[in-house]
């Protein structure tokens, strides 16, 4: 009896598979953000195939259609459509979430590890949206499945797989000061195996805005992707994958940064290369299947920089390469029981200047997984994780997930999740030896263990309830009104051990940092989800969904000195102290804690033209370049958020397009042309990456002969 078909959970996910594949690609009613509106199919939460309505563990699907993501450039402007999702970009691209920063969140592609964390983010630039079909998204802590890194969530980005015939798909973007991009994608399958091959290519010449009388430079940059992927299965019990893939950008000319506050302008080249190869098997017999793994990376990175006033060059190399040997066997006891047994082994290294003794890191983690359904009311997920890294001792991470559905899957659906997760010291903090020369900067960079300080991991203690409401069957509105639910998501993270920067001293006329054990922080907050679909006229169809997210982040060691009277300024002129009081007190550096999110789509039905409206509210943030009264609290010390100077404005960011679909023959076309920013927010200082308003075109071909 085959594994994938006998019983019935699995039964289910072969029909919710046939519908997602049967729907067209213009259907206006889908949309970018599936909170179980419809029977996807999800592997992230549990690490195999579930329904998204029957899993316990909470999974969102964001997939990006040319009625949603037109006009976005980066993976992390992609996330943002999540509730409470912010992208923080400095030199990379990452996201913030639930008040927990990039190094926080494991981010995998098709399941595997991306390497080349810095400053503890993954460039997600790295990763062409025009090859990604969904991106599978669990918010809280995963560690007891995927191990460190995975302390405040998971975002597992999947690449289309290829269907059955030929297929072809051209997609191209323009957009100001954003530079053109080129994607190509096209591939062959049938009943035995599978090719398919994707490219990327995107220019953006450098361009300079000016704000106060100040102008800020931006360099140009080329980027190029390549990704092969092949699937072979002779047999219905056995199916080998093969997966290449390449990246290689290079920026280059003048340059904006700050550093503590103070503006440099740098000149210089930056490059980055990244490949990585997996082979996997899978054999499957009767209701048992064994997985086999082997994936290798690496990923390198080259600056070049122009050092002034002293006229000299500067060169720094970076190179991490990763190799990752993994098992998982999955045994379907009966119709209500699974049981997932798992292990892994990982070989880490870094190499350049940086890193000129190469420091090697292992790992060994086994995992185990077990999934019940006694009721038809209850399902649960049960998993726990050990991990032995060689850099520090042993490691357990325990999660337990429910699923409450008191009136079957419709009305409404409760989760809730108790788990704990960690991470562990990166090379950086551990072994780094940088030093910044650049103008305006002038500072050195030394890992813990160089100057005999060791490094604990961190770990955290997590939970959250969410409420799914089905609206439409509880309050029964008309026809006109469709598909309409609400989420009500409450959330808690307390984090010890929280690794920090700390100021050494001085040394070579340049100020020395490293890295210690030095906090202990908490986010909790509450997010709510509302969309649906009005159709007021039948030739009108209007779509919306919004979210909004409360965020409390602050730092335990400070409410511990404000409590105790020992947090507060000295006045120097005066030396008298004042006491900081807890209504002062803003949090911790860089949360906002109001986030408003969403998009509305309005679908004139003849013709499937579509007008979007996307938009995002940032609340103000603090940021510690703004500081202005120094250390606050004396242990471990700590500049503090505590007056109305040290924020950075909130703003509103929407971007504003027209999509028109065809259908001709085997070929689907769709343009789109719109705004960016449409307020022309600019603030380079503190938000590089909103660079004013931008018009842009977007242009989409898709070709299937199937057999």
């Amino acid at each position: 009896m085959n594994y994938m078909h006998s019983p019935r959970w699995f039964f289910l996910i072969a029909i919710a598979v046939g519908i997602a594949r049967g729907q067209s690609p213009h259907q206006p009613s889908e949309d970018s953000l599936k909170l179980y509106r419809t029977p996807t199919v999800v592997v992230t939460g549990t690490r195999n195939p579930s329904s998204i309505e029957y899993t316990p563990v909470r999974v969102e699907v964001l997939q990006p259609l040319p009625t949603t993501s037109a006009g976005q450039t980066t993976v992390a402007e992609f996330l943002e459509e999540s509730a409470g999702v912010l992208q923080q970009y400095r030199v990379r691209s990452g996201i913030q979430v639930m008040g927990l920063e990039p190094a926080y969140t494991l981010v995998l592609l098709n399941g595997q590890p991306l390497t080349g964390r810095v400053a503890g983010v993954i460039d997600l630039r790295r990763l062409p949206l025009g090859n990604i079909d969904r991106v599978e998204f669990v918010k809280g802590p995963m560690s007891s499945l995927y191990g460190s890194t995975a302390l405040g969530g998971v975002v597992n980005i999947l690449t289309p797989r290829p269907h059955h015939g030929w297929t072809l798909q051209l997609r191209t973007q323009h957009i100001t000061r954003g530079g053109s991009e080129l994607h190509a994608r096209g591939g062959y399958g049938d009943s035995i195996g599978a090719v398919q091959l994707y490219s990327f290519f995107r220019r953006s010449q450098p361009f300079a805005i000016t704000v106060d009388s100040i102008s800020f430079p931006y360099a140009g940059s080329t980027e190029i992707a390549l990704q092969a992927v092949a699937y072979w299965h002779p047999t219905t019990q056995w199916e080998l994958q093969g997966d290449g893939r390449a990246f290689f950008s290079r920026t280059h000319g003048a340059f904006a940064e700050t550093y503590g506050g103070q503006l440099a302008i740098n000149q210089g080249a930056f490059r980055q290369r990244e490949w990585s190869v997996s082979v996997s098997s899978s054999w499957t017999v009767r209701r048992a299947r064994l997985q086999v793994g082997l994936f290798g990376n690496q990923y390198e990175e080259l600056y070049y920089w122009d050092v002034a006033p002293t006229g000299t060059n500067h060169e720094d190399e970076f190179r991490q390469r990763l190799g990752r040997i993994w098992s998982q066997y999955d045994l379907l006891w009966n119709v209500r029981y699974r049981l997932t047994l798992g292990g892994e082994f990982l070989y880490e290294d870094a190499l350049g200047t940086r890193y000129p003794d190469q420091p090697v890191a292992r790992t060994i983690a086994v995992f185990s997984q077990w999934e019940g359904a006694p009721y038809d009311w209850l399902s649960y997920a049960l998993s726990i994780r050990w991990d032995r890294p060689s850099a520090y001792g042993q490691h357990w991470s325990p999660k337990l997930a429910l699923l409450l559905r008191p009136w079957g899957h419709r009305w409404v659906q409760v989760r809730t999740s108790l788990g704990s997760g960690f991470r562990a010291p990166d090379f950086r903090q551990l072994f780094v030896s940088f030093t910044n020369r650049l103008q305006g900067a002038g500072y050195a960079l030394v890992g813990a263990r160089r100057l005999g300080y060791e490094l604990q991991p961190e770990r955290s203690i997590a939970t959250d309830v969410s409420l799914q409401l089905f609206l439409d069957d509880w309050l029964g509105w008309h026809p006109w009104v469709k598909e309409w639910t609400a989420e009500i998501r409450l959330f808690a993270n307390w984090v010890r051990n929280l690794i920090e920067p700390f100021y050494v001293g001085r040394a070579e006329a340049m100020d020395v940092y490293s890295y210690r054990n030095l906090a202990r922080i908490a986010t909790r907050g509450c997010e709510v989800t509302l969309q649906g679909t009005v159709i007021p006229h039948p030739l009108w169809q209007l779509e919306l969904r919004g979210s909004y997210q409360f965020l409390d982040a602050v730092d335990l060691d400070v409410l511990d000195a404000i409590a105790a009277g020992h947090a507060g300024t000295q006045d120097p002129s005066t030396g008298s102290f004042s006491p900081l009081r807890r209504a002062d007190y803003g949090g911790l550096w860089g949360r906002s804690p109001h986030t408003v999110s969403g998009t509305c789509r309005i679908v004139y039905v003849p013709l499937q033209t579509v007008l979007s409206l996307r938009f995002l509210h940032r609340s103000p943030f603090g940021d510690e370049a703004l500081d202005r009264n120094g250390i606050a609290v004396a242990n471990p010390p700590r500049r503090v958020l505590d007056r109305p100077d040290e924020y950075v404005s909130g703003f509103w960011n929407l971007n504003l397009w027209l999509t028109q679909p065809w259908r001709l023959s085997s070929v689907d076309i769709s343009f789109s042309t719109g705004i960016r920013n449409l307020l022309n927010v600019r603030n380079p200082r503190f938000l590089p990456h909103l660079v004013g308003r931008q018009w842009f075109f977007h242009a989409e071909l898709r070709w299937e002969a199937t057999e």
